[in-house]
């Protein structure tokens, strides 16, 4: 977790602000440098916006990033081609010029991979209400490329097959009123993350076809490889297996066999299984049965009618 927190600074917050400062005081250039510099800094905010995840720093810090850079484009354009012609060297200045522009087309370009992932493959998409009820909440992965969603991984390598059916996956937690998910950075007490012992709803009328609850719920960052989803509910929904995994020990309030309704109580969230914190765990998939059933084909999903993505919000208040 050092590490995840060391790169989400770094990437998230002292980049956006060294660039700036590199925007903001770069008054003795040309105009078309100053365009070039505009576009690395957009593309770059536009990256972290998409890519980045509010675990450490809200979701709202790349809007605050957005007023700051237009902010410092602005002075800075104001200050434009004040520099006396003897002091630009030609070769310098293309330099620059061709560098600036580098860094813009790669990081526009890994901005559109990125958005990409906003669009579901064909064919239609499970319909689900809401699994979580009086609260925000926002998705830390979710999507359908793996620069925001890296459950995406399963689809692709063979060593994963037999998770496959969780490659279009969300990831959700919950956000108190500041937009922090957690009292603290990554608090070793469960109790300190806003989603956890959260009350897990039904998001479909359906049929409970496998479960596991008597997990132990982990202490982050400690996890369970062997049992990856943890205490779970596997529902038969319609033509579709839908999985609410990492759930509280001993909470799940269903049985193999029962029929629910949406909007049922079905358990509680908890951080059983392969979980770094406190979150729920939602995918659909094909329908399937036996000790493998997570390895079937994935299934795109609509929560309240709307496709999410990484760092979409849910407000269910």
């Amino acid at each position: 977790m050092g590490e995840i927190a060391l790169i989400t600074v770094a990437g998230q917050i002292l980049m956006p602000l060294a660039l700036l400062v590199w925007q903001w005081r770069g008054h003795c250039v040309s105009r078309m440098e100053w365009v070039l510099k505009s576009l690395v800094l957009c593309a770059y905010l536009g990256l972290t916006a998409v890519v980045g995840i509010g675990l450490l720093a809200p979701w709202y810090v790349p809007y605050g990033f957005a007023v700051l850079g237009a902010t410092a484009s602005v002075s800075a354009w104001r200050g434009t081609g004040r520099c006396p012609v003897a002091q630009t060297d030609p070769w310098a200045a293309r330099m620059r010029r061709g560098s600036w522009a580098a860094v813009a087309a790669l990081c526009f370009a890994v901005l559109a991979w990125a958005l990409s992932g906003y669009l579901p493959p064909g064919g239609p998409a499970v319909r689900l209400a809401s699994p979580l009820k009086n609260g925000e909440f926002y998705v830390v992965n979710g999507g359908y490329s793996i620069l925001i969603n890296p459950h995406m991984k399963t689809l692709e390598r063979e060593s994963l097959r037999a998770y496959r059916g969780q490659s279009y996956a969300l990831d959700i937690v919950k956000l108190n009123r500041y937009g922090f998910r957690a009292q603290g950075v990554w608090p070793r007490d469960l109790a300190g993350y806003e989603i956890f012992g959260e009350p897990l709803y039904a998001p479909c009328d359906g049929e409970v076809l496998f479960t596991e609850y008597r997990l132990p719920d982990r202490v982050p960052p400690e996890y369970d490889r062997q049992n990856p989803a943890g205490n779970f509910v596997y529902l038969q929904c319609s033509a579709a297996g839908v999985v609410l995994a990492h759930l509280m020990q001993s909470s799940v309030a269903v049985a193999p066999g029962d029929r629910v309704r949406e909007g049922q109580r079905i358990g509680r969230v908890g951080n059983s299984g392969y979980s770094t914190e406190p979150h729920l765990h939602i995918h659909a998939q094909r329908s399937g049965g036996g000790a493998d059933f997570l390895a079937a084909d994935p299934l795109p999903l609509q929560v309240e009618g709307r496709t999410l993505v990484r760092n979409s919000r849910i407000d269910a208040r």
